[in-house]
């Protein structure tokens, strides 16, 4: 087959940087890429990478998007599909045998996916094959409530039990007593919906749940991440430590350092992935605390920082790609290339212009100290030669101007916001 024969992957959100990374990835083999995106300031919109740019209704509307998508896969069949967030692994999942009539897809079905996005089935299924997860509650009501009270160390955290059609978006917060408990659970069920498609799935999903809380999640959560085979047996995996996040204490990772796979570790959530069933990329997160690697997130689908694996001799998105195209020699090749690999130093990940933008903010505002602001300079200076940015690439310039175009955008949008997480560090 030649290059120009190879079947055209459709990325939607745009503007999430796990898809600039995929659209570098694969049209640097000159893979036609297709982009689908309602936004203007998108950054993956904008790579020079890109084939092809096509309109599509805003995916937060997830029925007039799916609709979209099904006319879009019948009017031209063949394209590759995956997911590059919770959302659309969830939709894609659920309408898989739809969406499966017109497009190249490497999807597990709707029940595989829920089990690893919504926490309480992943904590179950961590527990079957021996992983260790935080002391976490999931109370069905307010009546659960006092039991919970009794049980947690406080502070703890009230966190979503998923994040699939999620319309906040907010990871958690932390609640200091256990007398604010209650009011802060009713506060959460008020101000945080979720889209009718998930509640009409699972009418328990809105109910959020409480966790301990651990200091060490501001600086010492390890990431697995890599790809899997439909039989399990073909795993590939990294390593890396988020060593700053914004907020600090609960937020998206901005910096990464690369570490050494735990083999007994990564064992395990091989044996996750072929009990549940999933097969395709994944990222799982763990907290180092009291001697064990606690699970606390698992994305099955394209990630935030996949750019960093790819820099690592792991191109994930070509692993998919191949997949779904059922080429499996080819599968084969990339696995042993990425299995060989054997780096040459230590690489760092860092999204550079929210880096710099934090340090300045906070530093200003005190939340950071001299010495901390010092630390993190010499920290980027000392890895500069092997770090990976989310955006800046030499050869593909014109996305970074719209990342800082959508930032600046959004800071200006929302400056209560911009106040809160960038400068007061909350």
């Amino acid at each position: 087959m030649t290059t120009q024969s190879r079947p055209p992957i459709l990325l939607t959100m745009a503007d999430y940087y796990g898809t600039l990374a995929a659209v570098r990835s694969l049209g640097r083999l000159g893979i036609p890429v297709t982009v689908a995106e309602s936004k203007l300031l998108a950054p993956a919109r904008w790579s020079r990478y890109v084939t092809r740019r096509v309109e599509c209704p805003d995916v937060g509307d997830s029925d007039a998007f799916l609709e979209w998508l099904l006319r879009f896969g019948e009017a031209e069949p063949g394209h590759v599909l995956y997911p590059t967030s919770d959302d659309m692994a969830w939709l894609f999942a659920l309408h898989r045998e739809e969406l499966g009539k017109h497009f190249r897809m490497y999807q597990p079905g709707v029940d595989v996916i829920y089990g690893l996005l919504n926490k309480q089935r992943l904590h179950d299924l961590c527990k079957d094959v021996g992983l260790d997860v935080p002391d976490t509650w999931f109370p069905e009501g307010e009546g659960d409530l006092e039991k919970v009270a009794a049980e947690a160390r406080f502070p703890v955290l009230l966190k979503p039990q998923t994040q699939i059609l999620f319309e906040s978006h907010v990871k958690g917060s932390q609640v200091e007593r256990a007398s604010e408990l209650l009011p802060r659970y009713r506060e959460f069920l008020e101000r945080n919906q979720y889209g009718r498609k998930l509640l009409d799935y699972d009418s328990k999903a809105n109910r959020p749940m409480v966790q301990a809380f651990y200091t060490e999640a501001a600086q010492n959560i390890f990431s697995l991440s890599g790809f899997v085979d439909r039989t399990g047996e073909l795993f590939v995996a990294r390593g890396a430590l988020k060593v700053l996040q914004r907020p600090r204490k609960l937020g998206i990772g901005l910096c990464f350092e690369e570490v050494p796979v735990e083999p007994e570790l990564a064992e395990k959530v091989r044996a996750l992935c072929k009990k549940l069933g999933y097969h395709g990329t994944f990222e799982v997160e763990f907290i180092r605390a009291g001697g064990k690697q606690l699970l606390i997130d698992f994305n099955p689908r394209f990630y935030s920082q996949m750019g960093f694996d790819i820099a690592r001799g792991s191109p994930l998105p070509l692993f998919v790609y191949e997949a779904a195209c059922g080429h499996e020699d080819r599968l084969g090749e990339v696995a042993r290339d990425a299995l060989g690999w054997k780096g040459g130093g230590q690489y760092i990940y860092c999204h550079r212009g929210i880096f710099e933008l934090l340090l300045r903010a906070q530093g200003l505002s005190g939340r950071l100290k001299p010495d901390e602001v010092k630390h993190w300079r010499e920290w980027y200076a000392r890895n500069r030669e092997r770090a990976v940015d989310a955006v800046i690439d030499t050869g593909d310039w014109v996305p970074w101007m719209v990342d800082v175009a959508m930032h600046l955008r959004s800071y200006a949008r929302h400056p209560k916001g911009f106040i809160r997480t960038m400068v007061l560090d909350r």
